[in-house]
């Protein structure tokens, strides 16, 4: 499948998952995905991810919308409904993390990127689209010399988690350093190879793409546009 096929299903799932209100589907949905997330063997170990973002955000949402913060700011406490609109925007944010996470694992990050250059997007659209994904390595490797290079100095990165926080602009700070300089050589290397010179460019090993999914792709499209539709007239 082409990415931006599964990209596509990934939106419109996401919009779906939205426009649900609180019930049996927003719930049957949810736990299909967490399922699927959990028993695709390549994809088990993202399922850490998702808790490390929905668990603080279900604490956020239960400190701000169970009532006990309201009681001791004003002494009341708020309405049911305020509870259930908070439970339904937990689903929703659920079922989109762990959809999201299916979608990173099962389209890797070179392919995306193949799969921008070689679409009809201008070069330097597709280039700033993809550009956070090119960094993502050379970041790592930055990070990862960076750290040992203070531990070699003696600051405490291993040290328990008061010395990590207190140790972490150590780290930081070369590390943007690091960063906004490649960024003007990354760019003095692309006026170099005329980079927007031509808006067509060639592409190895691009995706293989299909008159089929370019029109699913346009389907999916239309029909989160009838399913707003119904939504807003309803």
């Amino acid at each position: 499948m082409h990415p931006f096929t599964s990209l596509t299903l990934w939106v419109w799932f996401s919009f779906t998952v939205v426009l649900l209100p609180l019930g049996w589907p927003l719930l049957v949905m949810n736990a299909l995905v967490l399922i699927l997330l959990l028993i695709w063997k390549a994809a088990r170990h993202r399922w850490r991810f998702v808790v490390w973002v929905m668990l603080p955000m279900a604490c956020g949402l239960w400190l701000i919308h169970s009532g006990w913060l309201s009681y001791w700011i004003t002494g009341a406490f708020p309405a049911i409904t305020q509870q259930e609109k908070a439970l339904t925007l937990w689903l929703r944010l659920l079922a989109i993390a762990s959809s999201a996470q299916i979608w990173l694992q099962y389209v890797p990050t070179e392919n995306f990127i193949r799969a921008l250059f070689a679409s009809r997007l201008p070069p330097s659209f597709s280039y700033l689209l993809s550009g956070p994904l090119l960094f993502i390595e050379q970041l790592q490797r930055q990070l990862a010399s960076i750290k040992e290079a203070q531990l070699a100095r003696g600051v405490p990165l291993d040290g328990h988690i008061w010395q990590k926080l207190v140790s972490l602009p150590a780290v930081l700070l070369p590390l943007v350093t690091q960063t906004l300089n490649d960024l003007a050589i990354r760019g003095a290397a692309l006026d170099m190879r005329s980079f927007r010179l031509i808006r067509q460019r060639t592409t190895l090993n691009a995706p293989k793409d299909s008159y089929l999914q370019t029109i699913t792709r346009y389907s999916l499209l239309i029909i989160m546009l009838v399913e707003g539709g119904i939504r807003w007239w309803w």
